[in-house]
């Protein structure tokens, strides 16, 4: 991070010392557009950048520029996009009635390149919206996968998080493809789903084997 003063940083902002003092000690809220000039300037993780109450759905193709822009290589050749906070394209991602296989392996990469997410505003919103289990499960094969990889601190992180969505795990059954299974595939997939997928009432086969490799 700049060593910048408050009299440097307004300067770079276009605004006062004094308002730069406020939105320090959050006695005046950062505006949306402040806030990207600063974590851009300041070279701050995407996780800082302010979240948005909006939880519609994004498209597949949206999601993707998104996770490319973010540093995923799968999707590094894609166009950038502009950059959005982890936690709001999880959620954006998941309220999607139907997710592509390709965005469900490259989501729990999200989880463990960003552990330290706005965790209680992603797991109320992810409640709010009945996306508890998807966002569970996802959270657990992120852990497994940063355990694999030795990333400790992001394994402890998501597993602290893991708990508190263990706990408000819905019992209806749910998978990332409501519209696209037949019943024999609903049958195949109950009966050889990882115990991950099974514990989050989950018909998928993605697990932490299978999770898309992150450059």
């Amino acid at each position: 991070m700049k060593k910048w003063t408050q009299s440097g940083l307004a300067e770079k902002l276009g605004v006062s010392q004094a308002y730069v003092s406020l939105m320090e000690t959050n006695r005046r809220p950062v505006p949306e557009s402040l806030a990207r000039k600063a974590a851009w300037l300041l070279h701050l993780s995407a996780s800082t950048l302010p979240v948005s109450s909006n939880a519609a759905a994004l498209s597949a193709d949206a999601v993707a520029r998104v996770l490319g822009t973010l540093g995923y290589g799968g999707f590094a050749h894609l166009p950038r996009a502009r950059k959005v906070n982890p936690a709001e394209l999880l959620v954006r991602a998941l309220s999607c009635r139907n997710v592509e296989a390709r965005l469900v392996e490259a989501l729990p990469w999200l989880l463990v390149n960003y552990p330290n997410l706005d965790w209680p505003w992603l797991v109320r919103t992810a409640k709010q919206h009945d996306l508890q289990n998807r966002l569970g499960f996802l959270v657990s094969v992120a852990r497994e996968v940063a355990a694999k990889r030795g990333k400790a601190d992001a394994a402890e992180a998501l597993g602290e998080w893991e708990a508190v969505l263990e706990n408000s795990r819905l019992q209806k059954e749910d998978s990332f493809v409501q519209d696209a299974l037949t019943a024999a595939e609903r049958t195949w997939l109950r009966d050889n789903r990882s115990h991950t997928a099974a514990r989050w009432n989950l018909l998928t086969n993605v697990s932490s084997e299978t999770m898309a490799s992150a450059s």
